[in-house]
């Protein structure tokens, strides 16, 4: 069983860190939340040029004029990715839960399953290397 607690850990790792840090974010604002759709969201929705809030999510020119520091030169290739996931994510009849889906569950844990192969077949490669070394 100890065997499994270091690959455990490597799964469960982004995802503490994902909630330790939007907590972490929400008790500094000590403001009032954006509201939609009955919700409200950790950062407000003022315009605020020295870091982003729900504008930035609502109006992606805001943000990029303010905001996007390093790629500004790679804008026609960066835009064709965000704004292709955006309509994917929108395609499905369901944005919210698809985005949920997706970005927060499946595209992690699938980076984590590909980490723990890719350590796993590293050990193999170094137990067959001692062995025939």
């Amino acid at each position: 069983m100890k065997k499994w607690i270091p690959y455990l850990l490597v799964f469960a790792a982004p995802f503490l860190l994902m909630v330790l840090v939007n907590e972490y974010v929400d008790w500094g604002l000590g403001k009032s939340g954006y509201v939609t759709q009955g919700v409200e969201a950790i950062h407000s929705s003022e315009r605020l040029k020295e870091s982003c809030t729900w504008v930035c999510h609502n109006d992606t020119d805001w943000c990029k004029t303010h905001h996007v520091k390093f790629l500004s030169e790679h804008f026609a290739l960066v835009d064709q990715v965000y704004f292709g996931i955006i309509r994917l994510l929108k395609g499905t009849g369901a944005y919210r839960a698809a985005n949920i889906f997706f970005l927060v569950l499946l595209i992690p844990v699938l980076m984590c399953y590909l980490l723990v192969r890719s350590i796993n077949m590293q050990v193999e490669i170094n137990g067959i290397k001692r062995k025939n070394g």
